[in-house]
């Protein structure tokens, strides 16, 4: 099964580095989640990941198969030009940035755009739009208040939130009482530094300013995308399986609500099952892709099938810094996804035409269908 035709929709990924950051950083920390010194210069570059994608970077510059061979090589591209054909092999016909980190490393949402020339559409993160606010507020209902406002006023012109909740107190998220939100907010001020945007740790203040999210998406019809699983140290695992997101996808307020869950491993059988019985619940296979070795890709795909509906798994690169992580991402998507596919057909769970037709919904309808169409139709 070749599915190089599909274009595909990545619905959730990052911008690229400015030129002369991708020239200066190093290649390990692009295939792993650590930060770790001890992982970074010892142990990465003997990952599945790093062995993989060595042998595959090689092949695309015509270099020997190296990390030393392939850090040459990729030196002597003009960094564009080395962009567009990587984007273009990638065949990605909308791309969907979370621009929300690393904003003096990465370039714009539009910058994005212009570098590639593939349409490039913004994902607001919702704690870091919070925290930009927090100086100008001694009050935590103004703060909220003022929070809605800007939600209401950005929504327009972006296709989606994004809340990476789980990486500061966890997917379980509850109503608090306003003296509890008082004693948060009052203890978080303290603590601000001037003209420093605050870090939020605080599970009162995130948890009601993520309730005022939740409901400025469901007015305006976007989907709100949610780190669940795998992710950087940051990230206590046992608070991002997204189980714990029962609470929200119950609440009657926010039956309209559309949640992407990103990423899920090693909980995609669980992402699986809610996607099964929420009608507003989807899941996502980036970061799994093409992180994990080959094995697990294409068993957190099938994990995925177990229960979930085809038309409830979308693909992402979950792709940044470099443009060599989406030719990666891509490239062992694609596979991964025929492999899992071929299998099905064997099983019967398909037909052979049934099978191109779930990698088209998987790669590119689903995407095309659950974000703001009229938005990027517009563009």
């Amino acid at each position: 099964m070749n599915l190089d035709h599909i274009p595909i929709f990545d619905h959730h990924a990052h911008a690229l580095f400015y030129e002369p950051i991708w020239r200066s950083s190093p290649m390990e920390p692009y295939f792993t989640e650590a930060y770790d010194l001890v992982i970074l210069e010892q142990h990465v570059k003997h990952n599945l990941y790093f062995r993989r994608s060595i042998r595959e970077l090689a092949a695309f510059y015509g270099c020997e198969p190296t990390h030393e061979a392939v850090l040459q090589a990729r030196q002597q591209w003009n960094y564009q030009d080395l962009a567009k054909k990587m984007f273009t092999a990638c065949h990605i016909s909308q791309w969907l940035i979370d621009d929300g980190i690393w904003s003096e490393q990465l370039m714009s949402v539009k910058e994005s755009q212009d570098f590639v020339g593939v349409p490039a559409y913004r994902v607001l993160r919702l704690e870091s739009e919070l925290a930009k606010l927090i100086h100008q507020f001694d009050n935590p209902q103004k703060l909220l208040t003022a929070f809605a406002e800007h939600l209401h006023k950005s929504a327009p012109a972006v296709v989606a939130f994004k809340s990476i909740i789980a990486y500061r107190t966890g997917l379980d998220i509850h109503h608090h009482h306003a003296s509890a939100l008082e004693r948060s907010f009052s203890e978080l001020k303290k603590n601000l530094k001037a003209n420093q945007n605050p870090r939020i740790n605080d599970k009162t203040l995130l948890d009601e300013a993520l309730w005022v999210g939740l409901k400025v998406a469901v007015e305006h019809g976007k989907p709100i995308q949610f780190h669940t699983g795998y992710g950087d140290p940051d990230l206590d695992m046992r608070l991002a399986n997204p189980l714990h997101l029962r609470n929200m996808l119950e609440d009657k307020s926010l039956k309209e609500l559309k949640v992407v869950m990103l990423h899920c491993y090693p909980f995609v059988k669980e992402a699986g099952y809610l996607a099964a019985v929420y009608g507003g619940a989807y899941l996502d296979l980036g970061l799994t892709i093409p992180y994990t070795s080959v094995n697990a890709m294409k068993t957190s795909i099938a994990e995925a099938l177990h229960l979930s509906p085809v038309s409830k798994v979308l693909f992402s690169t979950d792709a940044q810094r470099s443009p060599e992580i989406y030719y990666l991402a891509c490239r062992w998507g694609r596979k991964a996804l025929a492999d899992v596919l071929e299998q099905t057909v064997q099983d019967g769970d398909l037909s052979e035409q049934e099978a191109m037709w779930a990698a088209e919904r998987i790669l590119q309808k689903n995407s095309s269908e659950l974000y703001d169409s009229e938005l990027y139709n517009r563009a």
